[in-house]
């Protein structure tokens, strides 16, 4: 149970929330800071000259800080210490120069209004590496007794900060999911690009959250109730091993303290053990943030298409302004459509048939101009028609390649003698056309293990290389260097 005198009321933390606030937390930001650089005592006229480099302090007088500091020694935030100089003037020893240190609770809250000011900027993530921790540290505890106490408390102190860590990571998490800031967030169309790879995380949490928490539900589920008992037995040993001062030792310390170890291990049955778990509430809700985040995702498309299918209305419309006879029924329909319009200017580059400034726009001719959107991810419309018939055009194109290709092919086997083709004893220049197929059967032959290949005119052939020995090839275009080759055809080359 807790001692009535322990929550009595804490005079310290009164400048948080005093009248003149600005001034006292501006003070203890000050002693703080110095504090970190190990400068622990300052006098008045150094904390004035601190003070004054703020702009909204310049006017703070002295008379004024030493009122402060006083109601701050006596809120006990700041410690005053005698000047032990001795006073050269009557003035000094009226006016008792002090040197002021903070408290140990005021350095505590201070430190403690920094991380409530930082709170905002931390970022909060699922992690899983809790669960790997915290399933180290069971399969540890099945051989606590061969570790010392000091050991035993060690692993003790981890597996709490690990489940701590865990608990406290997947609730500030979720919990941004349910403030203000977030549901602003999910209203903007900004929302649809973030929500993919928010569902997608979520989902690979999900999975692991499910495989640790089966691990560990059955790892606690394997422990017996005597087991149990005696891991905490050893785990209250190891507390009492720690040298604790005479005010932490107060009437029934020792139960306060099995009752503390006795309800981490029940949390901890509770978050991974049971259908009710902790953990099972845990997937519940990341389940329904998926869900609201999807839903609000489909809403935004959804708000976002409204009004893009009006091609109906519109062509309508025009078709209605282009039956009509007379401006004035133009006017009439449009002043009904649309209301009352703002006047717009437009320049354009076209050729008008009159240089007249009184003439109105109705009275000039239609002028057709193409607007198109400025935006780089602009793509024009394709027109939705059907296909031409080019069948007369492809036939008359197939025709053009086949009688090319037969032309090539007559004069390819021009070059063929006696079932043989001797690149060396070629006479007539050989056009590019023909070189290139030349070529192509040096190298299919080349390529093969046995050096035979088959031209595109059914043909077998085998290539013959007359060692060390080069030819030059005549061509149209110019003289080809070569290794000396003879291709032999089968059948005499006759496909």
């Amino acid at each position: 149970m807790m001692q009535a005198e322990l929550l009595e009321n804490i005079s310290e933390t009164r400048y948080l929330s005093a009248d003149n606030y600005l001034v006292y937390r501006t003070i203890m930001r000050i002693f703080y800071l110095e504090h970190q650089k190990m400068h622990y005592q300052m006098d008045r006229d150094t904390v004035l000259a601190l003070l004054r480099q703020q702009a909204c302090f310049t006017q703070y007088s002295p008379e004024q800080l030493t009122l402060d500091l006083q109601q701050l020694v006596k809120w006990r935030n700041l410690t005053p210490i005698q000047d032990p100089r001795k006073p050269r003037t009557i003035a000094e020893f009226k006016n008792r120069q002090f040197q002021y240190m903070m408290s140990q609770p005021a350095v505590e809250i201070e430190r403690m209004t920094i991380t409530l000011e930082n709170l905002s900027t931390r970022t909060a993530g699922l992690s899983v590496s809790p669960f790997r921790r915290i399933r180290e540290d069971l399969y540890r505890a099945e051989q606590l007794d061969s570790l010392s106490l000091r050991e035993i408390q060690a692993w003790w102190e981890d597996l709490q900060e690990d489940f701590q860590r865990l608990s406290q990571s997947h609730q500030d998490y979720l919990r941004e999911f349910y403030g203000p800031g977030t549901e602003m967030q999910m209203k903007s169309v900004d929302f649809i690009a973030y929500k993919q790879n928010l569902v997608r995380y979520l989902e690979e949490f999900i999975q692991d959250l499910q495989h640790s928490v089966a691990q560990i539900g059955a790892q606690l589920e394997r422990f017996s109730p005597e087991e149990t008992a005696h891991i905490l037995e050893l785990v209250r040993r190891s507390e009492l091993e720690i040298p604790r001062p005479q005010s932490e030792q107060a009437s029934g310390w020792q139960n306060e303290l099995d009752a503390r170890c006795e309800g981490v291990w029940r949390s901890l049955l509770d978050w991974f053990v049971g259908s009710d778990s902790t953990a099972r509430q845990v997937l519940n809700v990341t389940n329904e943030v998926i869900r609201r985040t999807v839903q609000n995702a489909a809403l935004l498309v959804q708000m976002e298409n409204m009004g893009v299918s009006n091609k109906a209305e519109l062509s309508h419309l025009l078709k209605l302004f282009a039956g009509f006879q007379s401006v004035e029924e133009a006017h009439r329909l449009s002043a009904l459509a649309f209301g009352v319009q703002q006047v717009r200017h437009f320049a354009f580059t076209a050729v008008r048939e009159t240089d007249r400034a009184d003439l109105s726009t109705y009275d000039e001719a239609p002028f057709s101009h193409l607007l198109q959107p400025r935006t780089r991810s602009y793509r024009p419309r394709l027109d939705r028609s059907g296909f031409a018939d080019k069948s007369e055009e492809k036939a008359a194109q197939r025709q053009k390649i086949l009688e090319k290709e037969r032309m090539l092919r007559q004069k390819v086997m021009g070059y063929i003698h006696d079932g043989r083709l001797d690149l060396a004893a070629l006479d007539d220049p050989v056009p590019p056309d023909v070189r290139r197929v030349f070529l192509s059967w040096v190298a299919a032959a080349n390529f093969s293990p046995d050096h035979r290949g088959r031209t595109q005119y059914g043909q077998s052939y085998t290539l013959h290389r007359r060692q060390n020995q080069t030819c030059r090839m005549i061509c149209t275009d110019g003289t080809l260097t070569m290794p000396n080759c003879v291709l032999i055809f089968e059948e005499g080359g006759h496909g």
